[in-house]
């Protein structure tokens, strides 16, 4: 959360991570017991083991200051250099546990050992202990004059950490604040210009429409200039033509056409006065008619009824005939049904009192039964139950319109018998008294009350054996962790005292335990995890190295060794036989036997040392040869 890559060491990022090591980014950092416990019941709660979910808890001193680390040695970044971690606790915690101002960062070996390696094989820098490089991350480290280059066996280096975008982001604020002014400057233009747009639309609309009626009215009066034009040219003067003879008949003409116009004028006038006369007796004609031929039509449909009358006088004396004898009979199957009416109704009224009656039952039954549920299968002695209704409680009951008739009531009764004897059978209940089966069941529902009860408390017990459980086997996971690292370490110490080095890589999942050596600290290409590829006394010293390593985590009162050293040198051998008393004489309290062929001569017997001898075997010639003789307790030295 709080580690960012500064900006422009991004090529950096990969091995700074790699350089931290790994389980140190991901864990949880507390400074106080409460909030370690609180972590930790959060995990528990979670189902988070402490290998996915680490915590660590730091001084409270660790969280005010940042340490104060030096800037890196010219050439060369550090982690410090190359991380930008805010938070106090956070950077402190990666300087005191991933110990980040010692590992610095180059780009290659050859430019990290220049800057850095000094004539003497020591690293400059002061606090420098790890040099690591690009591209693979490998690292270089001095000790004593010996440079010892260790390579990344996986050849692979993964980023989490993100690149430190803070001042970026600010500079995009600001930069966003500017632009959203910007933009409301524009929008303010923008509607100036949509308004200034909106009133010469209006304009350009008006204008439009006036062209419009201009146009209209332009063809308008072209078509009426052509159309005088083409009088124009009809009406033009005709060429002039003697008439004069033509004048006497056009006057005679004339002069009868007027002596006719007279003569239709006085026909006018006779027709207009016989008019209103004449349209008098054509309604009174029409009328006549239509009169005559109204009357026809009845007299003919009268005809044509009569006729029918007469035909159908038989025809309906026989249905009035057939009509009555129906009646008659009619009469007789109401009569008849009169009497079943009157007898289903008397078992109607039968069936209603027994139905009321059942239901009267039912609802005594069930006040019953929830009166001995509340009260532990017995009725209260203040309670009053009446056993047999009377009127006004049979009147009392509510009668239900069902909706259906008793064939489906019917059916669904003989439905529910099937499925209580199905039941009955499959409980093997052979019961049929409710009340005897009530008490039965107020019997069993008390000893499932007690069941349910041992229930509770053995799953009570269950979650809290459950839980210690769970704390146990996180206890027994710190002891392994502790045991692992502390053996770890001691066969790591045991191996450096001949100018090795080694771990122990403990496989829990698997159950296996596996070596890894290094025959010479200085070389790290002789580092081998094949126990098999050393010489006899190399192994040997392994093995002794790792027995001496897991016996400071043992609890065995006594431990033996046979033979321990017949592969060693010399030099080997008297490293781990001293190495041997040593342990034996700080565990005073353990008991340590060691059985070895090799001379001893040159340890000190003391207190707490004794040394016993075998005596040469003595040759028995008579007997067949030479015998073992038995340790003899008396000689000591």
């Amino acid at each position: 959360m709080y580690v960012k890559v500064v900006n422009g060491k991004e090529q950096y990022a990969k091995i700074a991570e790699h350089a931290i090591g790994p389980g140190a980014l991901d864990r949880f950092i507390v400074t106080n017991q409460a909030d370690f416990n609180l972590v930790n019941k959060i995990r528990k709660d979670l189902g988070c083991q402490a290998r996915e979910c680490p915590l660590y808890r730091i001084s409270p001193k660790s969280t005010k200051n940042r340490y104060d680390v030096p800037l890196p040695p010219p050439g060369v970044e550090t982690v410090t250099s190359v991380l930008n971690v805010e938070n106090a606790m956070a950077f402190n915690f990666l300087v005191d546990h991933a110990s980040i101002d010692t590992s610095a960062l180059g780009e290659s070996k050859e430019s990290s050992e220049k800057a850095l390696l000094s004539s003497d094989n020591s690293i400059k820098g002061g606090k420098i202990r790890k040099v690591f490089f690009l591209p693979n991350g490998d690292y270089w480290e001095a000790n004593r004059g010996n440079v010892m280059m260790v390579s990344n066996d996986k050849k692979t280096m993964k980023q989490t950490i993100g690149v430190d975008r803070s001042a970026a982001i600010e500079s995009a604020k600001h930069e966003m604040k500017a632009l959203q002014l910007e933009l409301a400057r524009n929008k303010e233009e923008l509607k100036g210009v949509n308004e200034a747009l909106l009133k010469h639309k209006k304009a350009w609309n008006v204008a439009t429409d006036k062209y419009g009626k201009n146009s209209k009215q332009i063809k308008s009066m072209e078509a009426t200039l052509q159309q005088l034009r083409d009088e124009a040219e009809t009406s033009e003067e005709a060429p002039t033509i003697d008439t004069t003879e033509y004048e006497n008949d056009i006057q005679e003409a004339e002069v009868a056409v007027q002596d006719l116009k007279k003569k239709e004028a006085a026909v006018l006038r006779e027709i207009d006065a016989l008019q209103p006369t004449m349209g008098d007796l054509r309604r009174q004609l029409e009328e006549v008619d239509a009169r005559n031929i109204k009357i026809g039509d009845e007299m003919d449909k009268v005809h044509l009824k009569l006729e029918d009358i007469v035909k159908g006088q038989t025809l309906r004396m026989e249905m009035v005939d057939k009509v009555r004898a129906k009646v008659e009979q009619i009469e007789d199957m109401v009569n008849q049904q009169e009497s079943v009416v009157k007898e289903i109704k008397g078992k109607v009224a039968d069936a209603l009192v027994g139905a009321r009656k059942m239901q009267f039952t039912y609802n005594r039954d069930v006040r019953m039964f929830q009166l001995k549920e509340k009260n532990g299968g017995e009725l209260p002695p203040d309670e009053e139950v009446e056993l047999e209704p009377n009127d006004n409680d049979l009147d009392e009951i509510e009668v239900i319109n069902p909706g259906k008739d008793s064939k489906f009531f019917k059916t669904k009764l003989q439905n529910k018998l099937k499925k209580i004897d199905q039941e009955k059978q499959r409980r093997n209940m052979s019961e049929s008294d409710p009340a005897v089966a009530r008490d039965k069941y107020f019997r069993a529902r008390k000893d499932m009350d007690s069941k349910m009860q041992q229930i509770e408390a053995i799953t009570k017990s269950t979650k809290d054996l459950t839980k210690d459980l769970k704390d146990r086997k996180s206890r027994w996971r710190q002891f392994r962790g502790h045991i692992a690292e502390i053996t770890n370490i001691g066969f790591d110490t045991m191996l450096n005292k001949k100018g090795s080095a080694g771990e122990v890589e403990f496989d829990h999942d698997n159950k296996r335990l596996n070596l890894v050596v290094q025959k010479s600290n200085a070389d790290s290409h002789s580092q081998t995890k094949d126990v098999k590829a050393l010489s006899g006394g190399e192994r040997s010293f392994a093995t002794l190295s790792l027995l001496l390593a897991i016996g400071e985590s043992l609890e065995t009162p006594f431990r033996v060794m046979d033979e321990f050293d017949v592969f060693l040198d010399p030099v080997a051998r008297k490293i781990a036989m001293d190495n041997l008393v040593r342990v034996a004489k700080e565990m005073g309290h353990r008991q340590f036997i060691f059985i070895t062929p090799q001379d001893v001569s040159n340890l000190k017997t003391d207190p707490q040392l004794r040394i016993f001898k075998m005596n040469p075997p003595k040759r028995n010639t008579t007997v067949g040869g030479a015998q073992q003789q038995t340790l003899n307790f008396d000689s000591q030295e």
